[in-house]
């Protein structure tokens, strides 16, 4: 293809150019609506691998969905054995290498695998959206769905969507550059007719371990006492809650602001008398925090954002 285009040639396809990217566009959110249709109300059992900078895991996840609500089990096949169970009420980590049991009225950080992507609401304008063929994963076709930022305050999203079922077979998680942060790849999926209650029971009992028991978050009565300044746009509030001592821990309060795609976390906590405070930016593959004290209190910042994003959601913390 020559370097340079005649500028006539350039003008007569630029509309056809426009109404290809917008097809393109409506497109992909058709099959984002189809994994999130997938992701509600399909039954399966899969294994795949989680990969974030030196870190690679393979797991396996069986879902089911009916009568009982939503149940799912997580299962570590490499590194230390790990079990996860989950259902509309509870979620309980089983941790052999700890020898103990965390169990959770809320999502606990643990059993991020059973929401590997979650759109919920209108994000298109501040992402651009496109979709195209995709390869082969888990022998499976696939149309591929890219979701890029509009702005440098977000992370980019490459999907490969089984054309048959709709199911997420593999996210890739992209700075702006294009630079891979973290992907999950299914190696294996059954889409079977039933799930046995079999094989949503853990395979660890946890007898003798230690069994730490959290409550509910509660909702903020009358309003956080804590302001946020600053989120990008297009964030919004979605939650307050209070979750409560537990763990060890002070109360800690939580604010969640939410794009419609992904989530930024604030929490502000007390700290006891001794405790080392998280001070400047800190990461965990995709995972950014920003932590600093005031009064006495721990604020952090948390989401699967770029740094800057979290820096300065946390920085505009304030006290009512």
């Amino acid at each position: 293809m020559p370097r340079l285009w005649p500028l006539a040639l350039a003008a007569l396809l630029l509309p056809a150019l426009q109404a290809s990217a917008q097809s393109s566009g409506d497109n992909a959110r058709e099959w984002l609506q189809r994994v999130s249709t997938a992701a509600n109300t399909l039954d399966y059992d899969g294994i795949f691998v989680y990969h974030s900078g030196d870190w690679m895991e393979t797991m396996r996840l069986i879902h089911r969905t009916g009568p009982k609500g939503t149940q799912a089990r997580l299962i570590a096949l490499s590194g230390a054995a790990r079990e996860v169970i989950r259902d509309d009420n509870q979620v309980t980590c089983i941790l052999p290498d700890t020898d103990s049991v965390l169990v959770s009225k809320s999502l606990h950080p643990a059993v991020a695998a059973f929401s590997v992507f979650s759109p919920n609401g209108d994000f298109s304008g501040h992402y651009k959206l496109q979709a195209a063929p995709g390869n082969r994963v888990a022998g499976r076709e696939t149309e591929m769905v890219s979701i890029m930022p509009k702005d440098q305050f977000r992370y980019g999203y490459r999907l490969s969507v089984d054309r048959k079922s709709g199911f997420l077979l593999k996210s890739e998680l992209l700075d702006h550059n294009g630079k891979v942060l973290e992907k999950i790849v299914y190696t294996s999926l059954e889409l079977p007719k039933t799930i046995p209650d079999s094989l949503l029971k853990p395979g660890i009992s946890g007898a003798g371990y230690s069994w730490y028991v959290s409550e509910a978050p509660t909702k903020s009565a009358g309003g956080s006492s804590w302001a946020v300044e600053w989120v990008p746009e297009g964030f919004e509030m979605a939650d307050s809650s209070t979750d409560p001592a537990g763990f060890g821990r002070m109360p800690v309060e939580h604010l969640v602001y939410n794009d419609g795609l992904t989530s930024v976390s604030v929490f502000i906590e007390k700290l006891k008398p001794g405790n080392k405070p998280l001070d400047g930016l800190s990461s965990m593959g995709a995972v950014n925090a920003f932590g600093f004290m005031i009064d006495g209190y721990q604020v952090t910042a948390v989401g699967e954002v770029p740094g800057v994003t979290v820096e300065r959601v946390g920085r505009s913390v304030h006290r009512r």
